[in-house]
């Protein structure tokens, strides 16, 4: 596995998606705070591009109808079918579904990002 120095940690703000082209491959970089994932920018179910989507939140049903939100900006809504992912994991957010989206090691040294691919 390669690795490859994508950018600066500052490029990427706090919240946001950043599509880049690394090593033959789209992918889509996720930042939260001073984590960031990298993840295959193409939904697994019909490749829609992920970095058009949305960078949300899971919503769970709690009890009597109530609901809470868990994994606050670290799931990626795909724009052609709403699909949900995991940035963290790739892991579609629908377990019955059983499709994944690829994920890559990201480190992150003095302020710079690589990506293992």
């Amino acid at each position: 596995m390669k690795r490859h120095a994508v950018c600066q940690l500052d490029e990427i703000p706090d919240g946001t998606i950043k599509a880049l082209h690394i090593g033959g491959r789209d992918v889509l970089l996720v930042r939260k705070g001073k984590s960031v994932y990298a993840l295959r920018d193409s939904c697994p179910h019909q490749g829609g591009q992920l970095s058009r989507g949305v960078l949300t939140s899971a919503r769970v049903h709690d009890k009597e109808g109530k609901y809470r939100l868990i994994k606050c900006g670290e799931v990626v809504r795909c724009p052609w079918h709403n699909w949900e992912f995991d940035v963290t994991e790739g892991k579609c957010l629908d377990p019955s579904v059983g499709l994944r989206v690829a994920t890559y090691e990201v480190q992150v040294e003095d302020g710079r990002i690589f990506v293992r691919m």
